[in-house]
């Protein structure tokens, strides 16, 4: 009889020991989305880490001696500085973005980067726009009639590079300022989804083709700009006094990044 107790209580044990293996090993799953699940609105959900979402393009535009475009680019984005609604932020969005497709006949070089983890976001956002506002000259002492000989070899105005960069909100979490029920509303996550879509979509050898910058562009003036959580467009040099030749371009090894991808070739 004692044996025969000694022997259930040792089954208890192990099957108290197997059942705690069970729980840490599903435990330590939990708050975890697979990745193999998908949502029947947005497709694959958005993963730990994948809050934020950084987007950035760069165009280096033929001006051809001219201020036309920047003084265009120079007006909307005055008037963006007095944008305080999504609409206001919408119509600048496809307003920049309409603009510079309308000027695809003068592009010459291009770049774009994009990244998924929340964390690289929004550092490559900070350098991004860390070392734009480094190289320009913004400052009235900055400012003069003569170029910057110390990054400039040339007085000749042939190209602008124009710069559009974002952080896009990718939280599951319903957006804040839609009218209706919280529980009807979109998601950040929904809304930057679309977007989304367009780079997960494109493969490795149509990243620097001209119809991928044009789709970039055309996506962003359907980006919902409540998924924007912050945004930078920056047009360099920075005054109507200074410009970049081609000699400029070429002979700078910093700009080897972007001169590597002809648009006239794609």
């Amino acid at each position: 009889m004692s044996s025969g107790i000694y022997f259930f209580v040792m089954l208890l044990f192990v099957a108290i020991f197997a059942g705690g293996i069970y729980l840490a090993m599903s435990g330590s799953r939990q708050g975890r989305i697979d990745r193999g699940r998908r949502s029947f609105l947005t497709g694959q959900g958005a993963q730990e880490g994948e809050h934020a979402l950084f987007f950035g393009i760069q165009l280096v535009i033929q001006v051809f001696g001219g201020d036309e475009l920047r003084s265009k680019l120079a007006g909307l984005i005055e008037a963006e500085d007095n944008t305080d609604s999504a609409d206001e932020k919408r119509r600048f969005i496809k307003s920049v973005a309409s603009l510079l497709l309308e000027n695809q006949y003068a592009w010459e070089y291009g770049f774009w980067d994009y990244h998924e983890e929340a964390e690289t976001a929004i550092s490559t956002f900070n350098q991004w726009k860390n070392e734009i506002e480094a190289s320009m000259a913004t400052e009235p002492e900055e400012l003069g009639q003569q170029i910057d000989r110390l990054h400039r070899y040339s007085d000749q105005k042939e190209y602008l590079i124009v710069t559009l960069m974002m952080l896009i909100d990718n939280r599951e979490e319903a957006v804040e300022d839609d009218v209706g029920d919280y529980r009807f509303r979109p998601t950040y996550e929904q809304l930057a989804q679309p977007f989304r879509r367009i780079v997960d979509n494109l493969d490795e050898d149509q990243y620097w083709q001209t119809k991928t910058f044009e789709g970039l562009l055309e996506g962003l003036r359907s980006l919902d700009p409540r998924a924007i959580e912050r945004d930078g467009i920056f047009v360099y040099p920075g005054t109507a006094q200074d410009g970049l030749s081609s000699f400029d371009l070429l002979s700078e090894e910093g700009w080897k990044y972007i001169t590597d991808h002809s648009l006239r070739l794609g």
